[in-house]
């Protein structure tokens, strides 16, 4: 007992040292984590700055002026900035598109993280317009360069560029990971002396806490660093017949797009209504030669009521008495 009153009063001094090393921070920060676990649930909800929209000169496009200055502003060089984009692009060659994106993404050191293909409902000559949803990484000092490359292999309809300024949480990690580390060498040391079980089992029992915390706050500072440094790219990519205009349209160009696009759509209805009859022709005439049949069997049947009908009247009348 006379041991562990001073091994006791050690681990205070480093559990309040601890503490007021995250208070401190927290009073930097805005918040106080008490745990690894604590901390990451409110890194995940660290609210993002708003996304940077593109100019109005480039509309929905993505050009050398519209590059945001992220990684160029003197104000965030010094700064841990998570930057992401949003794309969708339109493309008439849906193939020759994919493989091109994919050359452009190894061009840029970057990597396909997941995608998806699949069918959009529409038609263009019989065959199903497709869309490809991706997710790609690049390295960050990339991103401006490759989303003016993938702009340039289709029609981009929309873009959305933003970034996380992740600095407060990483500074209070790195600071809470060093203290971590102290207390423990200090374990380390005090578990050295220790000669009773009973100091043996306390010392071990925090430093086993000690130690799942520092894995912790390395995952997160590993999980930073790696949104940091690549990237990410939410890339969908719509198979189209027609490309949508991104250009500002006069009253009149509009009356015109919307005038050819009706005449289209009309010719479009015709040729689907046809190529529908044409291809249900045998099964129409099938039924319409099932109803022609009981149509007739039925005009039939009524003619021959009507004429026995007929006779039964002219007899009556004939078997009438004269007076």
């Amino acid at each position: 007992m006379k041991r562990i009153i001073p091994i006791a009063l050690v681990l205070l001094l480093l559990c309040a040292a601890i503490g007021c090393s995250s208070k401190s921070a927290a009073r930097e920060d805005g918040y106080y984590a008490n745990s690894a676990s604590q901390y990451y649930a409110d890194a995940a909800y660290e609210p993002e700055y708003e996304p940077e929209p593109a100019p109005m000169e480039a509309a929905y496009g993505y050009t050398n002026e519209a590059k945001t200055t992220a990684s160029q502003s003197p104000a965030l060089s010094n700064r841990k900035i998570i930057r992401n984009a949003d794309l969708t692009v339109e493309t008439l060659s849906f193939d020759a598109f994919l493989n091109e994106l994919a050359s452009s993404v190894g061009s840029f050191g970057g990597y396909v993280e997941s995608s998806s293909i699949g069918d959009r409902g529409y038609y263009r000559n019989g065959q199903k317009l497709r869309y490809a949803r991706y997710t790609i990484r690049v390295p960050a000092e990339q991103l401006d360069a490759f989303l003016n490359a993938v702009s340039d292999l289709g029609n981009v309809t929309s873009i959305n560029t933003g970034l996380r300024d992740v600095t407060t949480n990483y500074v209070d990690s790195e600071k809470h990971l060093e203290s971590l580390r102290v207390e423990q060498q200090a374990l380390l040391e005090i578990l050295a002396k220790a000669e009773t079980v009973e100091d043996i089992i306390t010392v071990q029992d925090r430093l086993t806490y000690v130690r799942y915390e520092i894995e912790s706050y390395e995952a997160i500072l590993r999980t930073y660093d790696d949104q940091i440094a690549l990237s990410s790219v939410n890339l969908t990519v719509n198979e189209v017949e027609k490309e949508t205009p991104v250009e500002k349209e006069t009253f009149g160009q509009e009356v015109s797009r919307r005038f050819n696009e009706s005449l289209e759509s009309v010719g479009n209805g015709f040729k689907s209504f046809a190529a529908w009859f044409l291809g249900n022709a045998p099964e129409i005439i099938v039924v319409l030669l099932f109803f022609g049949a009981q149509a007739l069997i039925i005009v039939l049947i009524v003619k021959g009521a009507k004429k026995r009908a007929a006779k039964k009247r002219q007899k009556a009348q004939n078997n009438v008495p004269k007076e």
